[in-house]
């Protein structure tokens, strides 16, 4: 998959790559749908198909009505299907069990048809309100396997958790497997990142000069071989290169690489206008 950065329609967020997974904590439906509307305006608007998954206190007629009336062309987006609304009970749910399996085979299959069909690529949104207690691990587990599944597809991810049934622990769990998180907090959009703790203050500088120039071409989307034919070595040793430095940086993915990038100010804003 060629890196692209796609417009999010958050300002907190603005651009970020395919392959993010990222939450967000909400406390009212109002706070809900200011930000979910936005981020699928701005996914419709980029010709990506739009898949909303709704639970409690959104129901699946309040999020078409919202939509109509926010967004122009409201009507037709939803008649073409580049937008489908469906509540999570009746996506995630098989035989009145929640399915992890499924879930995701369903998201694939969606992400083809929608590549199929012209999309530049899949947007989504799940509400996690239907999450009981008991099902908190499992489902963790779950999120980490979305994560490692849509790294590098055309896909991006923002799953809505619910203030008042998340404790301070549950917040670092959500964290820790979506990489970040935002929030509003007295009106201000707020982002807590996950981060592994570091013995350097400054792990860049553990790379080497040869690492350091696949970091900027694996930011700006060159894959391996296209890195190696760029510095004369063998894609193989590209490959090394780039996973000395995710290790040494502390970095999962290709998401996390170039959030990375970005936040160091290793990307020009060329750079990054060129992957749109």
């Amino acid at each position: 998959m060629t890196l692209q950065l796609r417009n999010t329609g958050l300002g907190v967020l603005r651009d970020m790559p395919w392959g993010t997974h990222c939450c967000h904590f909400y406390q009212t439906q109002k706070d809900l749908q200011e930000t979910l509307i936005p981020y699928f305006k701005a996914g419709l608007e980029g010709k990506e198909f739009c898949l909303w998954i709704v639970d409690q206190p959104l129901t699946e007629p309040q999020a078409r009505r919202s939509l109509r009336r926010a967004v122009p062309h409201g009507d037709q987006y939803l008649a073409d299907g580049s937008i489908e609304i469906v509540s999570a009970r009746k996506w995630l749910f098989a035989g009145g069990a929640f399915s992890p399996r499924q879930a995701l085979r369903r998201w694939n299959q969606k992400l083809e048809q929608a590549l199929a069909r012209g999309y530049t690529g899949m947007r989504v949104n799940g509400n996690t309100a239907w999450l009981r207690r008991k099902d908190w691990k499992r489902f963790g587990a779950f999120e980490q396997a979305v994560t490692n599944s849509f790294a590098r597809k055309a896909v991006i991810m923002l799953c809505s958790y619910f203030v008042p049934r998340c404790g301070a622990a549950d917040v670092l769990d959500v964290a820790r497997t979506h990489g970040f998180a935002i929030a509003k907090r007295y009106g201000k959009w707020e982002i807590l990142e996950w981060r592994t703790p570091s013995a350097s203050l400054d792990r860049y500088e553990t790379l080497t000069a040869r690492e350091r120039e696949v970091l900027l071409l694996a930011a700006e989307g060159f894959s391996n071989p296209e890195i190696a034919h760029r510095l004369s070595i063998s894609a193989r040793t590209a490959e090394s290169h780039r996973a000395n430095l995710l290790r040494k940086l502390g970095l999962r993915n290709q998401t996390e690489l170039v959030r990375y990038a970005i936040r160091r100010g290793l990307m020009t804003a060329e750079s990054r206008s060129q992957q749109r």
